[in-house]
């Protein structure tokens, strides 16, 4: 029965992934349940390869643009054109008629003849088709058939299993290509801690730090950040204030940097739009006094500028007030941001704490700085550590940390770690003897990630 298609042409729609293959039919497998194609082109491009084989799986749909009878059809009529004599050909050109069309006219008009010779007999077309159906589906069951159950033990030992692989293995050798084999997918495990995705970024290291390195960074596009020590960052920052990058200076950067993060993970434009302002995202900023807490300040200050409801927890200011902090604190009261000095005075919801509470170079924890953190804790929102110690408190753990230039070892138990650039040259690393290419690429804020030592 198969046979009979053999030669014809088809469209096979094999979906979006596979496409639409076109061509001729040169087997059809009932077994195995393919059809194998020649002379192939797949979205109207011809196939390099000789034969392809679909399953009826891949199969979306399945046209037939020529059989084999059609083609046998036309090849006769042409072959009796041929050889029909000038008189008549002549004869069939001045009538304007072809073979094709006189055959089907004449099959209309015996049909008509037909019809009216049945409503002329008076046949009942709807009783005929009952006698149709009843022949075909009231035949008795033969009940023995039905008592007997089927063995699958001994048809399955009748399917060898080994021709069969052997004969997949040879087609799969030559260059007969079958779609069945494509789709074959080899299982893959992988551990909690591996990506699905294959990762082959390379490893380059563009900055070297003079002494031993406790901790090293990856960035996403492969590049090894070492971490520094404090002397090391403090000797940076002296080292760039000799070229003239002041303390205030750095101050804005990290705390634009800031900024542009907090905005971030609060939803950016879906939170901060001027058509939504019942949405504005909330933001408590925890300062202590010094350069730390300075930075904060100046961070709450531009995201008020950008329209988000901002509250600074700082101490009172005293004689020994960080200068910056006094003047930032100046600046942001200019803004519609709101400054209090009392835990009780915070708002009851919050959508992200930026906590610049303690100092690296004072780490010193207060009566203040433990109040504020007890607060945080009990809101849950996520808190950004914004240029934290490396020794960082044990119960107090951050969500999100922050560190200006290069990062310190920080223990990141759960932590997502960002560095930002505060516009330090070159120059200014060669001379803290440090040999340094910027990783920042064309961003201002980063994600690093700890580097295992087999990467």
């Amino acid at each position: 029965m198969s046979g009979m298609w053999l030669g014809s042409i088809v469209s096979v729609d094999c979906g979006n992934v596979l496409g639409v293959f076109q061509g001729e039919i040169s087997n059809v497998d009932g077994c195995n349940q393919t059809i194998s194609l020649i002379n192939v082109s797949r979205n109207s491009v011809k196939c390099q390869v000789p034969e392809v084989t679909l399953s009826t799986l891949d199969i979306k749909n399945l046209k037939l643009i020529e059989s084999t009878a059609n083609r046998d059809f036309k090849h006769n009529n042409t072959n009796n054109f041929e050889n029909t004599p000038a008189k008549e050909s002549s004869s069939l050109s001045s009538n304007g008629h072809n073979a094709n069309f006189q055959a089907s006219e004449d099959n209309q008009k015996k049909k008509g003849e037909n019809k009216k010779k049945g409503r002329s007999k008076g046949v009942d077309v709807k009783k005929f088709m009952k006698e149709k159906d009843e022949a075909c589906f009231n035949v008795a069951v033969d009940s023995e058939v039905l008592d007997i159950d089927f063995d699958f033990e001994k048809n399955l030992a009748l399917f060898d299993k080994r021709a069969v692989f052997d004969e997949i293995n040879a087609l799969s050798k030559s260059d007969h290509i079958r779609l069945v084999d494509c789709n074959k997918r080899g299982e893959t495990k992988y551990r909690h801690d591996e990506n699905v995705l294959a990762s082959d970024l390379p490893i380059l290291k563009q900055i070297s730090l003079p002494g031993a390195c406790t901790q090293e960074y990856v960035t996403d596009t492969g590049l090894v950040v070492p971490s520094v020590s404090i002397d090391f960052k403090k000797k940076l920052y002296k080292k760039g204030e000799e070229a003239g990058h002041k303390e205030i200076v750095r101050m804005e950067m990290i705390g634009r940097a800031a900024c542009e993060m907090v905005l971030h993970l609060v939803g950016g434009s879906h939170r901060l739009n001027p058509q939504n302002n019942h949405q504005r995202p909330t933001v408590v900023i925890l300062s202590g006094s010094h350069i730390q807490g300075a930075q904060a300040v100046n961070c709450g200050r531009h995201l008020a500028n950008h329209c988000a409801i901002v509250t600074i927890l700082s101490p009172p200011q005293k004689a020994d007030t960080h200068s910056l902090l006094s003047s930032e604190l100046k600046l942001f009261n200019m803004s519609c941001g709101k400054t209090v000095h009392s835990v009780s005075d915070l708002p009851p919801t919050v959508d992200i704490i930026v906590d610049a509470l303690q100092s690296y170079e004072n780490p010193q924890q207060t009566t203040f700085t433990a109040s504020a953190r007890q607060w945080a804790k009990q809101t849950k929102a996520p808190v950004l550590s914004l240029d934290p110690s490396p020794e960082m408190d044990s119960s107090f753990k951050p969500n999100f940390i922050l560190s200006p230039g290069l990062p310190f070892p920080f223990r990141s138990d759960g932590c997502s770690i960002h560095i930002c650039d505060v516009g330090l040259p070159s120059g200014v690393f060669k001379n803290a003897g440090c040999s340094y290419s910027s990783p920042f690429g064309s961003k201002f804020v980063i994600p690093l990630y700890p580097r295992i030592e087999n990467s």
